[in-house]
């Protein structure tokens, strides 16, 4: 089977591509940095290709492909402006060009990363609920997903939209809280938390989200949108909690009572994944943070 995937070099794609591989796939990773495609998978059986995203660059790459899986985003960054959907322009007009170019030539499957941000703040959340976004990038995802539930019936492409609960895994960025905190566990520091870290986060682990992905990409007949994460709800003190247990840091947490908590997120129902793909999370949070802890020791050997 061949693969086509956008967005490689970001976190999730340098996993989802190994993953590939090694289950035999003909991998084709695409980017608008050659060199930096050829620097990150450098040793790895995968063809990399050019591309400026558009409509007439994506056929020529799609053709004579299978399954095409759209990783590529621009995410929400801290000076991103809350009232602008502007920023987000390009993250519509991609999937509008990879859309053009499966229909052009009749790709069996096309799979999108969308994510819990398109959710309100709420409990229990399905599928077939209306989308009620609390960031400017859950806007810019929900109107991906209508475009995607409008185009299906227009294509013979099938479509999924998986929407993420918030990844974390090894290898994820500096400076989010995940890899914060484990920084810090690892050099004895004390964790920091706002108020008294209450405030929730649904996770989803990297090795979770990349078998979700890989059911999707072996059965072609499925369509439509699926809630992928893992049903529960952390709070960030519970976080910090595992983290400095397994780093061997216990107790050491320092709680920042003058600052508040943050928001209690929002948590998906994901009983669709299981009675349709029978898919559910594996990882739970303290098997996640002993996985990450053993991919560090083992790479400083």
């Amino acid at each position: 089977m061949r693969i086509l995937l956008t967005g490689a070099t970001g976190f999730l794609g340098r996993n989802l591509s190994h993953f590939l591989v090694e289950k035999g796939y003909d991998v084709t990773v695409i980017g608008r940095d050659v060199e930096k495609l050829k620097t990150f998978f450098a040793g790895l059986a995968v063809s990399k290709r050019g591309t400026d995203y558009s409509a007439e660059s994506l056929v020529e790459l799609t053709r004579d492909q299978d399954v095409v899986i759209h990783l590529a985003s621009q995410l929400m960054q801290r000076d991103t402006h809350p009232l602008k959907i502007s920023f987000f322009d390009a993250n519509l007009r991609i999937v509008e060009n990879i859309i053009l170019a499966c229909e052009a030539n009749k790709i069996g499957k096309f799979i999108n990363t969308s994510s819990i941000s398109v959710y309100p703040l709420e409990q229990n959340l399905v599928e077939s609920q209306a989308t009620s976004p609390w960031t400017i990038y859950g806007v810019s995802k929900a109107n991906i997903d209508v475009y995607l539930d409008y185009i299906q019936k227009k294509i013979t492409t099938r479509i999924v939209s998986l929407r993420l609960a918030r990844l974390f895994g090894y290898g994820e960025r500096a400076g989010l809280m995940f890899t914060d905190f484990i920084t810090k566990a690892i050099n004895k520091e004390p964790l920091t938390i706002n108020g008294e870290g209450k405030s929730t986060i649904e996770y989803i682990y990297i090795e979770d989200a990349i078998d979700a992905i890989s059911q999707f990409v072996e059965n072609a007949d499925k369509q439509g949108v699926f809630n992928v994460g893992s049903g529960v709800s952390y709070s960030v003190k519970d976080i910090a909690q595992v983290v400095n247990n397994v780093f061997d840091n216990e107790g050491n947490i320092q709680f920042l009572t003058d600052r508040p908590d943050g928001i209690y997120g929002s948590v998906m129902d994901i009983s669709k994944m299981k009675s349709e793909m029978n898919w559910g999370a594996k990882w739970d949070l303290v098997r996640s943070v002993k996985d990450i802890k053993r991919k560090i020791e083992n790479e400083r050997k």
